[in-house]
C-alpha cells in the first residue's frame, strides 16, 4: 500500500503537477522583484496604483520571491500598463433598471531582468472580470462573496442604490486586482 502510493506520488509529480507558487520557473539569478510605475490607459484614475499593491502583495504572499523598494535593489522589474477597463450591466428588472454590472479589465505585463534588460515573461491581453450587485434585494447576503466584503447585511436597507453600487463596485475591482494579480504571479513564475 505504501509503496502504491508513493508511486503515484511521484508519478504525478513526473507528469509536472505541483502545488502553484511552489515552482518558479524564472531563472536563478531572479530572487527580487520591484514593481515598477503601472501605466494606465484607461478613464479610471489610480487601478494602476492598485494593481501594483496588489501584484507587490501576490509576490510576498508566495514567499519565493522577494519584493524591492526599488529597482536598484532588485533582479528584475515587473510593468506594463492597464489597457482598458470596461463596465457594463449584466443584469435587469422588468422595467430595465439594472440589478448587476461586470468590472472588465485587461492589463498588459512584463518582467524585465535589471542587468541586461532582457524580458524574461510577458503577457498582453491578461483579462479579468467581476461581478457586482446594485440594489440591496440581488445580493446574496449568504455568499462568501459578500461575506468576505466590508457591508453588514443588517444596513443594506440604509443605503440608497447610489451609494451601494459604489461600495460594492469598488469591492469587487479590489477583488479583480487581487485575482488579476495572482493569475498574473502564477503565470510568471509557473511558466504557462
Amino acid at each position: 500500500m505504501r509503496i502504491a502510493l508513493l508511486a503515484s506520488l511521484l508519478a504525478v509529480q513526473a507528469c509536472g503537477y505541483h502545488l502553484a507558487g511552489s515552482n518558479v520557473a524564472l531563472p536563478e539569478d531572479v530572487k527580487s522583484i520591484h514593481v515598477g510605475k503601472l501605466g494606465n490607459d484607461s478613464a479610471y484614475p489610480g487601478l494602476e496604483k492598485m494593481l501594483g499593491f496588489a501584484l507587490e502583495d501576490a509576490i510576498s504572499r508566495w514567499g519565493k520571491l522577494r519584493v524591492a523598494d526599488d529597482a536598484g535593489g532588485s533582479d528584475a522589474t515587473l510593468g506594463g500598463r492597464i489597457a482598458a477597463v470596461d463596465l457594463y450591466a449584466v443584469s435587469f428588472d422588468q422595467n430595465d433598471l439594472a440589478l448587476q454590472y461586470q468590472w472588465s479589465v485587461v492589463a498588459d505585463l512584463y518582467l524585465r531582468r535589471n542587468s541586461d534588460g532582457k524580458v524574461l515573461w510577458q503577457i498582453d491581453g491578461l483579462r479579468q472580470s467581476d461581478e457586482y450587485s446594485a440594489v440591496a434585494q440581488v445580493i446574496v447576503t449568504s455568499s462568501e462573496q459578500f461575506q468576505q466584503g466590508t457591508l453588514d447585511a443588517q444596513n443594506l436597507p440604509n443605503f440608497t442604490e447610489v451609494q451601494l453600487a459604489e461600495s460594492e463596485g469598488r469591492i469587487a475591482m479590489n477583488r479583480l486586482l487581487k485575482d488579476m494579480a495572482r493569475d498574473a504571479y502564477a503565470l510568471m513564475t509557473e511558466g504557462f
